[in-house]
């Protein structure tokens, strides 16, 4: 049988539509498919300064893997703007505010604040959600 990328590239798009509309997948397969009620979603905007973009790319990054191990994190998912390389955003899903109120307090969130020292503009923010 004589497999060409054409092939191989409509064979992968096949699949992962199918995946998509039977609900298996996730983000990065870190979400989970069910939220347990009393469950918060916080969105988290982050601005580089321009030129900073991959150094400050570099620090949100050292956050997910630790902080997916957090008790009560269901999805801690980093986003790069298409559009802006400059805006970051930060979808989080955690099982109470119980669980997201000690995220702060860990030695990754601590060190970073060194880490955008000088290299984040104003204006970022976070918004806490409710599940409905």
């Amino acid at each position: 049988m004589d497999i060409n990328r054409r092939t191989l590239l409509a064979s992968g798009t096949t699949l992962a539509g199918l995946s998509v509309l039977s609900g298996g997948t996730t983000a990065h397969g870190e979400g989970k498919a069910e939220v347990p009620k009393g469950a918060v979603i916080l969105t988290a905007m982050v601005n580089a300064k321009r030129g900073q973009e991959v150094a400050v790319k570099e620090a949100l990054l050292s956050l997910v893997e630790p902080t997916r191990k957090e008790t009560g994190c269901l999805c801690y998912n980093l986003h790069q703007s298409k559009a802006d390389p400059t805006q970051f955003m930060f979808y989080e899903q955690w099982a109470s505010m119980d669980d997201l109120a000690p995220h702060g307090k860990t030695p990754h969130m601590k060190a970073l604040g060194g880490k955008l020292k000088e290299r984040t503009d104003n204006g970022g923010g976070a918004v806490l959600y409710e599940l409905l």
